[in-house]
Order: C-alpha cells, then structure tokens, then sequence
C-alpha cells in the first residue's frame, strides 16, 4: 500500500507540522518508508537532511506566505506525483484539500484531510468546503473540531474520525528519561520551583496566554518568592511579554529561553514543577478558538508533570480535570494564580496528577496509540499488518 500526504509543513516545532511528521512516521512504520512520500509546500525549518521513517519528495517554497506561482508549481508536482500509483492521498489542511480532490478526479485516488482549528472553525472557502466534502474520510485532531465539522452542511458524521496528536516516539523516550540533572538544570532548581510555557511568541500567538501569566505572578510569588517562570519559544511579541514582566515588577522571575533542541526542551519539562499554558479563545460565528488541542501539554504529562490548561477550544482535552491538571478560565490571571498555587503547595498532588497524566497519554496520545487508529482506518483499504512500533522496539526500554 502506497500513501502520499500534501503537507503545508513538516520540519517546525508547529502543531500542524509536528502532527503531520508523526503522522507519516507511523505509516512508514506500518508500510514501509519507502511507500509513505511526503510532499511539503513551505520547506521551513528544512536542515537539508533526509528523514528515515518516510520519503520526502521535495518541497515549493521558501517564502512566509503562499503566491500564486508556487501554488501552481505545488499543483503540478503533486500531479506528477499521482502517476505513482498511490493507494490514499491525505491532505494535512483544508488548504491542500481541493489539491487532493483533485487527484482523485485525475486518478481515482481515495483521500483523507485532517482538520486542526481556526483553519476549519470560522469557515472557509466554497471550493474547500467541496472538497472536504467529498473526502473518504475527515480526521479532526479533537473532538472540539469534530463537532465543528459535523454542523457543516453536507458533511456525513460516519466520515469523520478523531485522530488525536501523537508525540513521536524518539521524543517521548527524551521526556521520560531517567536521568540526573545537567549542571544548569540542577542550579536552576536549587534557586526554587520552576514553572514553563512552550509555544511560539509569532504574531498571532497572543492567544497563548503567557501575559495571563505573568499577569498571575505577582500573586504566586507572594506565597512562593523563589519561583522561576521559564518560556520556551521565540517571535515578534517576546518583546511584549518582557516589557509586560517589568511592568509587572516580575522581571527578575522570568526567563524567556527562546527556541531551543528537543533534548533541551525535554529537560526542560522533566525539571519543571508545573507546566501552563492558559490559551485564550475568541467567539466567532458561535464558535470558539483557541487551541486546536495543544500537544504541549500532552508533551508535559508525558514528562510526569502536572498542568493548568484552559477551559477554551480543544486545549480541555488534553487534559483529565483534576486529575492530570487543571482546566481555567483563560481570561482569568486569579485563576491561574490559584492553580499554580493549588500545585505548587502541594508536592503530594503533582505527583499524583504527573504519573496519571503520563500513564494517560502512553495510552492515549502516543505514536503506538496513532498507529493503533491508523490500522482500523486503513483496513477499508486493504491493509493487514498487525504489527505496531512500541516505544520499547523504537529503541530499547524506557
């Protein structure tokens, strides 16, 4: 069985990237690298190397938007490469969507398109919404989007199949190593609790809610004054969010660490205390955004560590409330006081919340579990390997 997949991005730290590189490293682990080809529009983050899970068939463009040019050169390769025979086409955003209708008017080629968020939720054009409807299968990423999709006209409820965010084996195995602490890790606990924040600081992020938490902070250092707040990405409104910490006399509290390698990163969530990241939502058309799901927090529990979430969007679902964090008002820097408090003040409940939330998302939202879902969805098409990578044959025991 032969798979392509249309991907606006697949080299970022970005949701819909991240989502799409595991996404086609479990299907290369189920049908062989050599028949998932992936072709990807905008080659950010592109280091040059070839990954072993999957085939890269090359990417269009270098430049922050789409153009007219590059969108017709991604049009013809990726008819050129439906002369190849390919089985499924799956198109990683509603914007490859009409792409991959397309192909299947040309080649007859069954298609799959995965729906993350805003992209989905507050509309988008005739010609997308065609195409989406006559696609074999709809894979929301929540199940927030997937009552989204469902109200839309012409969409058929028995096509549309959650597939949630997995976290790739080779970085789950980095968030659940047993090992001590570097140098710099170990000095920064010893000055006392950490709390972190991943996401990207690009304009259009503001939702994230990080100045909900520094809003926050003066509240939490009251009752412990020895806090560390670290944020891990970079972009336009870092700028902001350090000018918003001296403005709320916190600056000396908070570390922004900008982008960083995933083996830092995954020392970063094992030596923090708390992670949170209290994504806002803005109503439109009667719908709210937000997080399409926030892998992040997922990445988080993985780690064994508690989290605050937020009540907005998908974000609520990767989270077990009250058991492996706390879901909060994001507009409410009180509540996100509270929680981090509730936390923090409480080493017996972070340890509780930390080991149910990794046992949770081993079952839920691991590569294993991804590949799990693939096999049911696949066996329409022909596909009878039973087989599944485990974490334990990704590279030995955790």
């Amino acid at each position: 069985m032969k798979v392509l997949i249309l991907a606006t991005d697949i080299f970022t730290r970005g949701g819909i990237a991240r989502y799409t590189s595991t996404l086609a490293s479990s299907l290369g682990g189920m049908l062989g690298p050599e028949n998932v080809d992936v072709l990807s529009f905008f080659d950010w983050g592109h280091s040059g190397n070839q990954t072993s899970e999957f085939r890269l068939l090359g990417t269009v463009s270098r430049r922050e938007r789409a153009g007219a040019l590059s969108r017709l050169h991604f049009m013809s390769k990726a008819a050129i490469a439906g002369f190849g025979g390919y089985d499924l086409v799956i198109a990683n955003h509603i914007a490859l969507a009409p792409v991959t209708a397309m192909m299947k008017l040309a080649f007859g080629t069954p298609y799959w398109v995965t729906c993350h968020s805003v992209e989905i939720w507050w509309g988008t054009s005739r010609l997308r919404r065609t195409a989406l409807r006559n696609a074999d299968l709809i894979l929301p990423v929540s199940r927030y989007t997937a009552d989204v999709v469902q109200k839309m006209d012409g969409i058929r409820s028995s096509r549309v199949k959650v597939v949630y965010n997995a976290i790739p084996n080779s970085f789950a195995k980095l968030l659940m190593r047993q090992e001590p602490a570097s140098a710099s890790m170990a000095k920064l606990k010893k000055s006392g609790p950490v709390v972190l924040s991943v996401c990207t600081l690009v304009r259009g992020n503001e939702f994230k809610g990080v100045d909900t938490v520094i809003r926050a902070l003066p509240k939490v250092l009251k009752a412990v004054p020895d806090l560390q707040y670290l944020v891990v990405g970079e972009g336009e409104i870092r700028g902001n969010l350090e000018s918003l910490a001296v403005e709320m006399g916190v600056a000396e509290s908070v570390t922004f660490a900008g982008e960083i390698p995933d083996a830092e990163l995954a020392e970063l969530y094992r030596g923090c205390d708390v992670f949170v990241l209290p994504s806002r939502g803005q109503e439109r058309q009667g719908v709210v955004g937000g997080e399409g799901f926030g892998r992040v927090y997922v990445e988080a529990a993985l780690a064994g560590k508690p989290v605050v979430g937020s009540r907005s969007g998908g974000a609520s679902e990767a989270v077990l409330r009250g058991r492996t964090g706390f879901v909060v008002d994001p507009d409410s820097s009180d509540e996100v006081a509270e929680a981090l408090l509730a936390i923090l003040q409480d080493p017996q409940l972070a340890r509780r919340m930390g080991s149910e939330g990794r046992a949770w998302s081993l079952d839920t939202f691991s590569e294993d579990a991804l590949s799990r879902s693939l096999r049911e969805l696949l066996r329409p098409y022909g596909f009878k390997n039973e087989s599944v990578q485990t974490l334990a044959h990704a590279g030995g025991q955790l």
